[in-house]
């Protein structure tokens, strides 16, 4: 067993491939004790720190955010009870709420239902799925926090640092880089970020949007490129891409705060800075700078290796990823223009499909029973004996 692993150790984290020619992994090994190269053992340290992430940011919300959300006039969503069904639960899984006739027709007569009473079983069913606005709200209110404090705390940290201002330094001396307190902080803070919100994704029950299966992927993406970035100590361009990326997602959080809050000139005036932030950091800084050290000057002090192809080629996909959302967001804006509002948060499912108060509004017309029913309330469900409420 142990020469298994070995085997597979020596193939995950070969050599040639990581570090090619010109370095080797005994060359992150200090004795010097002013001297830091990376540890990937230190960075395991993030799942720890990730999961007290996932605490903290339940502290935050229960205490501040949703009393804030309260003291604007917001309201936590009806509850909506739903009659307990297993067949009727499968079928949603299978088809959602559209489902075809032959299906209906074996419905109809497997439940004593109509077709009608089945329609709107499979209607608050897809509501129950659907996270709240007050829930979304406290969501990007702890983006809101973190990529504030991320951006400020990473300016901080690279502000005296040499390849802030002269990206070459990126490469210079590699792969005997020290990494100094501040660096290895914002390396551990992101990383862990990432593992709570994918901790979040991924044990939360009763919550999804359209996007939760690209974002689960993308989440696990971003692990992947700072542990293997941090392993062959590509801190340097790491930190920069860190910082560019946090520039514009409070401003993005915001404005989606404001919209649920309804305030509706806030949302907009902070939807143009991020817009404007967006475009600065995602589509002119990120290729002219970042991109430019990582793919273009690593040539005049690294010789070209497997890595190289590997890592750059993930940032040129983000590179893509950034034009296409760069066309949904000014689609966003020109919807401002020539509609004079904007109308829906692009990665809500509840808000591209369904308004929170025709979603209520539907709901309340709808016939409760006295059966054992499930009730979902912001996300999270319960099963209780309930009656409709006066």
């Amino acid at each position: 067993m142990a020469s298994i692993w070995s085997s597979v150790h020596d193939f995950i984290w070969n050599e040639e491939f990581w570090l090619g020619d010109d370095a080797q992994w005994k060359d992150f090994e200090s004795s010097d004790p002013s001297v830091y190269y990376p540890q990937l053992r230190h960075m395991n340290w993030s799942i720890i720190v990730g999961v007290a992430l996932v605490f903290v940011r339940m502290l935050y919300e229960n205490v501040l955010i949703t009393p804030l959300g309260h003291f604007m006039g917001m309201k936590e969503r009806k509850p909506i009870y739903l009659l307990e069904s297993p067949l009727l639960e499968s079928v949603y899984k299978k088809y959602r709420s559209k489902i075809p006739h032959d299906e209906m027709k074996r419905l109809v007569k497997q439940t004593d239902m109509t077709e009608r009473q089945i329609q709107r079983w499979m209607f608050k069913r897809k509501v129950l799925a659907m996270p709240s606005s007050m829930y979304k709200f406290r969501e990007c209110s702890w983006h809101l926090l973190f990529y504030t404090f991320a951006f400020c705390y990473g300016l901080y940290a690279l502000w005296d640092k040499p390849w802030l201002w002269v990206t070459v330094n990126c490469w210079v001396g590699w792969p005997k880089q020290h990494i100094d307190t501040e660096i290895f902080v914002l390396y551990l803070l992101e990383l862990s970020f990432y593992w709570s919100l994918l901790f979040a994704i991924v044990f939360q029950r009763d919550y999804q949007k359209k996007d939760k299966t690209e974002m689960i992927i993308h989440h696990i993406v971003t692990i992947l490129l700072i542990y293997f970035s941090w392993a062959c100590n590509f801190v340097r361009v790491g930190s920069l891409v860190i910082v560019v990326h946090d520039l514009a997602d409070p401003w993005l959080s915001i404005a989606k705060m404001a919209k649920y809050t309804k305030h509706q000139t806030a949302c907009e005036i902070f939807f143009a800075m991020f817009i404007l932030t967006w475009i600065t950091s995602r589509i002119f800084i990120y290729p002219l700078w970042v991109l430019n050290a990582s793919a273009v000057e690593i040539h005049d002090y690294v010789t070209t290796f497997p890595a190289y192809w590997f890592f750059n080629g993930l940032l040129i996909v983000l590179q893509l990823l950034h034009i296409m959302w760069t066309y949904i967001i000014l689609s966003i804006a020109f919807q401002k223009l020539t509609i004079g509002t904007i109308e829906k948060d692009i990665r809500s499912e509840s808000d591209s499909e369904l308004s929170e108060s025709s979603e209520d509004a539907k709901v309340d017309s709808l016939p409760i029973g006295k059966q054992p029913c499930t009730s979902v309330t912001n996300g999270i469900s319960s099963s209780q004996p309930v009656t409709k409420r006066k």
